[in-house]
């Protein structure tokens, strides 16, 4: 028994073709042990589809093929897809064979379109559509995370699947306009708190769509959650334990960076070369007060700038040291920012 053609499988190294775009045969029976597999569709199932499972917003009256994706079928055309990804490019260059005479009566074509099963989700796939056929698609990407990352997930999942650089560059451009890269970028971002199951599914898209750059400040996110979110076990599921583990683990390495690092003017204060008032500085008590203060919070987090100078009740020039030291400390802070989570150096995950 043949099997509807299949696209869009994967492998370790990518995406497959698993067959050219072949037409369906009718199966001989759908009972018993020769009922239709996973892969299988047979003209009576095809029959139904075109009753009712046609997608209302991807259904072109000119379009050249017909993908069935779950219970959805769409009917688009193979030369804008082709011109979109790599792999449809390659997949519909192959020679297709002549239907036979009773095609359209065993269902083989719809409407002269042959008719190719994807191994995707239909709402994926759908929002995929959306950015390829509409060109303002991402002038207005919604701004909150919760929002955000079902709007991108899908069409991140399917252009990193079939090649598709221009629609996975804007969705990876989306993700470290949150979750950034680089200390520069971190420092001009706008201070806005994550749900933590949004944070959870971020790094989860990005592991599966392997967007390694941004991996190391959603783990520093998840390192500063209260411990009994991190150690939860949500009904959507979080990160795998052992990442869990590498957070936990990263999230005592950001206190020794904290003391040693962005905040050692406050742990081990020295007055500055140039201090003007010496008598003072050296025994001053605000360096230590706030280090207690700073120490006894919920959890680490040394990225972030520290302002209340006048607390520390020395001198200009002190000040002035300790704002150099504060800067280099959170910079380099930034610099370790992955091995703290076990990852490559920050020149490996750049890397085009």
């Amino acid at each position: 028994m043949n099997t509807l053609p299949t696209i869009g499988e994967t492998s370790a190294s990518g995406p497959l073709c698993r067959s050219a775009l072949a037409p369906m045969s009718h199966p001989p029976s759908t009972s018993g042990a020769d009922a239709p597999t996973p892969g299988t569709v047979s003209s009576r199932i095809i029959r139904r589809h075109l009753d009712g499972t046609r997608s209302p917003e991807f259904w072109y009256h000119d379009g050249s093929i017909v993908l069935l994706l779950d219970d959805q079928m769409f009917r688009v055309h193979q030369t804008v897809l082709a011109a979109h990804s790599e792999v449809f490019a390659g997949l519909f260059t192959l020679p297709q064979p002549a239907p036979a005479p009773s095609a359209s009566a065993k269902g083989e074509m719809i409407e002269g379109c042959h008719v190719v099963q994807l191994h995707d989700s239909a709402a994926d796939f759908a929002d995929l559509l959306k950015a390829i056929y509409r060109p303002g698609y991402f002038d207005a990407p919604p701004e909150d995370l919760t929002d955000l990352l079902p709007f991108l997930g899908g069409i991140l999942r399917l252009s990193t699947k079939y090649l598709i650089t221009t629609l996975r560059a804007r969705c990876v451009a989306l993700l470290k306009a949150k979750f950034p890269t680089t200390f520069a970028e971190y420092a001009g971002l706008a201070r806005r708190h994550y749900k933590s199951d949004d944070v959870m599914r971020a790094a989860r898209l990005a592991q599966e769509c392997t967007v390694r750059e941004v991996l190391p400040y959603i783990y520093y996110c998840i390192a500063r959650m209260g411990l009994s979110r991190i150690v939860a076990e949500p009904d959507d599921p979080d990160i795998s334990w052992r990442d869990k583990a590498i957070c936990l683990v990263g999230r005592e390495r950001l206190r020794w960076a904290e003391m040693s690092l962005s905040h050692s003017f406050l742990f081990a204060f020295q007055p500055a070369p140039g201090c003007t008032a010496p008598l003072q500085c050296a025994v001053a008590r605000g360096p230590h007060k706030e280090w207690r203060l700073l120490e006894a919070a919920r959890a680490p987090n040394p990225l972030k700038a520290w302002t209340k100078w006048e607390a520390l009740n020395v001198c200009g020039e002190c000040v002035a040291q300790a704002q150099k030291q504060h800067q280099a400390g959170r910079e380099e802070v930034w610099g370790h920012l992955p091995v703290i989570f076990e990852m490559p150096a920050w020149g490996e995950l750049l890397r085009p």
